[in-house]
């Protein structure tokens, strides 16, 4: 899992003295010289005074800065035969970002999900051939103590099912809280908790160190459940271009239509261990990645108990940001 990153918005600004305004509060008559359909910027400000509490100069920078990305993400697991588990996953999102708590440092990020997961086998055990994912998502990274105590927060509400039946264990909740202490430029602890709402697993502890080097070419996260180390290969302009190594706990839960119309919820659950690349604000990408791995302790895990045993499998996994 891995959970979304904090965003950030600049503050509104202003250029050039307002238009007067009346003390009953209207608005007082434009300046002789000008046009509503100038350039922003390009002469006086227009007439409409800028609202304190949306900082954005005109529509389309207020567009632009809403929507903070768009996301595709693959993964691709082979396998089909007895005591395999081949998975094709696609997932589609979009980051929105606004102001909250009139601090434009710490925005709202909500994100809109949806995606499709096709399954092969293992043999002999009655699966739908895909299930799906549909979600929205809330993250805040609130600065607590600016520079030196802050939290990562996010909660997430889906549907996870085949859809053929949709139940109340289909409805899934889940978050995670952490609080981020910055012992110095280099070193970061964090601390808190993961809700999964898996049939296994329900919480998990989460936290850890984080060290990043002097020169900012070497990132270590020493992190329950999701550890990784990366180092940047090159730089050029404002793009990046870094190795890493990861792993993850991974899976998740949908419930699914069995023989005879019944419904049966089911975790399918991982470790994986992965070397990637990453890229950043290349060729018009906000940023991108590609890795290779392997996950192993694979299983199908029902709600009563019953579990299946896997064979690992490598994987493939990409994706790209807008």
């Amino acid at each position: 899992m891995t959970e979304p990153l904090p965003g950030s918005l600049p503050g509104s600004s202003s250029i050039g003295p307002h238009s007067p305004v009346t003390l009953e509060g209207g608005i007082g008559p434009a300046p002789p010289n000008w046009d509503p359909y100038g350039t922003a910027g390009a002469g006086p400000s227009p007439v409409l005074q800028q609202d304190p509490y949306l900082p954005f100069d005109n529509y389309t920078d207020m567009r632009q800065k809403l929507i903070k990305e768009i996301r595709f993400e693959y993964l691709w697991m082979p396998g089909k035969g007895a005591k395999e588990f081949g998975i094709d996953d696609l997932e589609l999102s979009t980051t929105v970002s606004f102001p909250f708590l009139y601090n434009p440092d710490s925005p709202l990020l909500i994100t809109p999900g949806f995606a499709v997961n096709y399954w092969r086998g293992p043999a002999g055990v009655p699966l739908p051939p895909r299930v799906y994912d549909a979600y929205l998502d809330a993250a805040w990274n609130p600065q607590i103590v600016p520079d030196r105590l802050s939290a990562e927060l996010n909660f997430r509400i889906g549907v996870y099912s085949d859809f053929e039946r949709v139940t109340n264990d289909s409805i899934r909740y889940m978050g995670q809280g952490l609080f981020v202490l910055a012992l110095s430029p280099s070193y970061e602890i964090k601390a808190g908790v993961m809700y999964l709402d898996r049939n296994r697993v329900k919480l998990l502890p989460s936290g850890g160190l984080i060290w990043k080097s002097p020169s900012k070419t070497v990132r270590l996260d020493i992190l329950f459940p999701n550890p990784k180390l990366a180092w940047r290969l090159s730089s050029w302009g404002n793009n990046e271009l870094w190795g890493y190594l990861s792993g993850d706990y991974g899976g998740d839960a949908w419930t699914i239509t069995l023989p005879g119309n019944a419904a049966q919820s089911l975790d399918y659950n991982d470790i994986r261990v992965a070397v990637g690349v990453e890229f950043n604000h290349m060729n018009g990408l906000r940023t991108g990645f590609f890795e290779v791995g392997v996950a192993f302790e694979r299983e199908l895990y029902k709600l009563a108990g019953d579990s299946y045993g896997l064979n690992s499998a490598v994987f493939l996994r990409g994706g790209i940001a807008f």
